[in-house]
Order: structure tokens, then C-alpha cells, then sequence
């Protein structure tokens, strides 16, 4: 197989179909009379689905969910065409928390049952669901009446375009944090709002999450405890006390990385032989953009495949050959399939070391037995 096309495939603005419409980010360029633009997008509507049925969340809280429960969140918008067509719309989305039973639930009063309704998953949203947050997208461990204020709560602020930035809390430990990543650490003890940058953050990274999004601005709306908290930075490697009080864990776990800002989105094929002739299928990023990605990809991407599954994960000077499965015997097209792999990603990391110039290591990762290094080139990992 051919490898060059993996390295430098080409990007591809995301798209979406609703209602059968073919739609770009506000942002993007109009190039056919067949794709449309969002324009005036109401306020959203929000429905908390408790027990097969539906509680209006009220206008302050829309934004904050949490990872426990699953909502119904409607919006009315324009469309509009390179021919200034315009189409009025509507769109339902159904998400669900990672940690939500699943199930179905009614519709909203008032909604036709034409209006097509889209179901999402928590970490794997498309961009239009954070487009038409106004506020952004605040998502928490649990349920809302579980939910303590008094607590420490530490956010991965994700999105590489200010519109679709949005914080998801994670475990409050040392282990949680990247070094491409930024954070917010919620400490009610400190009355403090703490912004964690990683060393490989970079300063526009910093300022769109700081100074243009102001997350905390919603939180202090959102909890009356909150609203004269203060606001602080501070960068990995120079924490505070009260910081690293708050985020236990050992240092090995996330040891300070370079200073040194990482300009380069990951990469992940799935290598299977699925119709017949072995092919090296990229994953796609629902929120890519011509911007850097410090984190497209999941680790349920891995672990949802068909097992013994395949993956390539290129992470610039590190490619990882993921194996579902250790000592596979007995399934002849496994074991045709990773002599293909393994040949594959040999080739892929003599072209890659050719075309930056920079020493490349080719990784064999085992599931259940992933080192540090892989985890961390994704945005949360918990161990299976």
C-alpha cells in the first residue's frame, strides 16, 4: 500500500446534512449553490429527559450538562446559499453524557414530528451543536442534584475555534492533565477560577480561552457561590501550592513536558481488511478546522472497533501500531492483517522521518497496556 496519500491527505471542511441541506460553519466559504451557511440562530431550547420524561431547563443553566444524564436541545435558524437562497429550520439534537443510560424519549411539546431529530454523544459532537451555544458548552461529572459546588472541579477546555471551545470536567487528578492542553480548576476553598496551561499551549491558545471566551463568566451566573471568585493563570512545571493540593497524583504520571509549541494535529487509521483488500481507513475529527488539534481523536475510537481491530496513531515523532488483542491465534485474517500493518507502518515511518527530518520511533502498543506516551496524545484515557 501506498502510504504517501496517509501523510498528506488532504483537509476536508467538515460538512453536515440537516434536513437533507448540505451545511458549513458560518465561517466557512459558500463554493456551490447546493451548501448553505446557519444565520440568526435562536436562543437554544433545553430539556433535562428524567424518567422518560422532559423538565425545561431553565434559560441560565442552558449550556451546563452534565455527563450522567441525557437532553433533548432545539434550535431555529436561516440557511442561506451562495444565491442568498434562504430556508428556514429547525433541528432537535438528543445528547448523551458518557455516562447516561441509554433510552428514547418524547418530543418536545410543540415539535413537529418532521423535524429531524439527531442523536450525539458526549466527546463526539459536530460542530454546529457548539456553534449555536452562545455561552459555550460546560459538561460535569454526574447529575445535576449530585452536583457539589463546595467541591474542586477540574475542566479540559477543548476546540481549536473560539465558537466551538467547550470544557468537559475530568477526574481531578494529576494524570488528567496534557501538556498541549489547558484547563480550568474550579476551588471553591481558594474562591478561585485557576487557568493551567500546558508548556505547549500557545499564547493565541491562551488568550482566545482567557481573555475572548471568559468561561468563567457563566459559572458565576450559574452558581451564586461563584460570582466573586477571582481569576488566575499559571503554567505546568510552576504550579501553586493550593493548585497541587487540589490536583493529587504522582508527577510521574504527567511529568513537565518542553517548552516548546506543538504544531502538529495527530493522525489515526484504521487498518482492517474488512472488504476484502487490507486498506488504511482515516479517522475524522467532527470538529476539524485548518487550525492545530492537540486532540482529535478518543479512546472509544479504539475500543468500539470490531475486535482484534488495528489502528495507526501518528503523533509526529512517535507512530503507534495499536493491537486490540495479544496473542491472537487461530484467525488466519488477524494474522494477515497485522503482517500488513506492521509493514505498513515501517513504510509510513520511513517517509514520515524522510519528510520532516527529525528521528521517528515506530511504537507496538498493546490494549489493556498502553505507556504514558499514547495516552496522553489523547484528551482523557481511563484505564480498561
Amino acid at each position: 500500500m501506498d502510504v504517501t496519500g496517509m501523510l498528506f491527505s488532504e483537509y476536508r471542511e467538515p460538512t453536515l446534512s440537516v434536513n437533507f441541506q448540505k451545511v458549513v460553519r458560518p465561517s466557512s466559504t459558500i463554493r456551490d449553490s447546493f451548501t448553505y451557511k446557519i444565520e440568526k440562530p435562536s436562543d437554544p431550547i433545553c430539556w433535562k429527559i428524567a424518567d422518560g420524561k422532559l423538565l425545561e431547563v431553565p434559560q441560565r443553566n442552558i449550556g451546563i450538562l452534565f455527563d450522567s444524564e441525557s437532553y433533548i436541545i432545539q434550535w431555529a435558524f436561516d440557511l442561506r446559499s451562495e444565491d442568498q437562497l434562504l430556508l428556514n429550520e429547525q433541528l432537535v439534537y438528543h445528547w448523551t453524557g458518557q455516562n447516561a443510560k441509554k433510552g428514547a424519549s418524547p418530543l418536545p411539546p410543540g415539535i413537529d414530528e418532521s423535524v429531524p431529530v439527531e442523536r450525539v454523544v458526549q466527546w463526539s459532537e459536530p460542530f454546529l451543536f457548539f456553534q449555536n451555544f452562545v455561552r459555550g458548552v460546560f459538561t460535569f461529572i454526574g447529575c445535576d442534584e449530585d452536583f457539589d459546588e463546595n467541591a474542586c472541579h477540574l475542566m479540559l477546555i477543548r476546540g481549536e475555534i473560539v465558537q466551538e471551545i467547550h470544557l468537559y470536567e475530568v477526574p481531578c487528578e494529576r494524570a488528567s492533565l496534557r501538556s498541549r492542553a489547558s484547563f480550568m480548576l474550579i476551588l471553591p476553598g481558594e474562591k478561585s477560577f485557576i487557568y493551567w496551561h500546558g508548556t505547549q499551549t500557545s499564547l493565541e491558545h491562551r488568550k482566545n480561552i482567557v481573555a475572548v471566551l471568559q468561561p468563567e463568566k457563566v459559572l458565576r451566573k450559574w452558581k451564586h457561590n461563584w460570582a466573586g471568585f477571582n481569576v488566575t493563570e499559571i503554567e505546568q512545571g510552576v504550579e501553586t501550592e493550593a493548585f497541587l493540593s487540589a490536583v493529587p497524583g504522582d508527577e510521574r504520571r504527567n511529568p513537565p513536558s518542553e517548552r516548546k509549541i506543538a504544531d502538529f494535529s495527530s493522525k489515526l487509521f484504521y487498518l482492517n481488511s474488512i472488504t476484502g483488500t487490507f486498506l488504511a481507513t482515516e479517522v475524522e475529527y467532527s470538529l476539524r478546522s485548518a487550525n492545530v488539534a492537540p486532540f482529535p481523536f478518543l479512546q472509544s475510537h479504539l475500543y468500539t472497533a470490531l475486535q482484534p481491530a488495528l489502528f495507526l496513531l501518528d503523533n509526529h515523532t512517535d507512530i503507534w501500531l495499536w493491537k486490540g488483542q495479544k496473542n491472537v491465534i487461530n484467525d488466519a485474517d488477524y494474522t494477515r492483517d497485522l503482517a500488513s500493518a506492521e509493514e505498513l507502518a515501517e513504510k509510513y515511518v520511513t517517509l514520515k522521518h524522510q519528510t520532516i527530518d527529525e528521528k521517528v520511533a515506530l511504537h507496538h502498543v498493546f490494549a489493556g497496556e498502553e505507556p504514558i506516551g499514547f495516552k496522553n496524545a489523547f484528551p482523557f484515557w481511563q484505564d480498561k
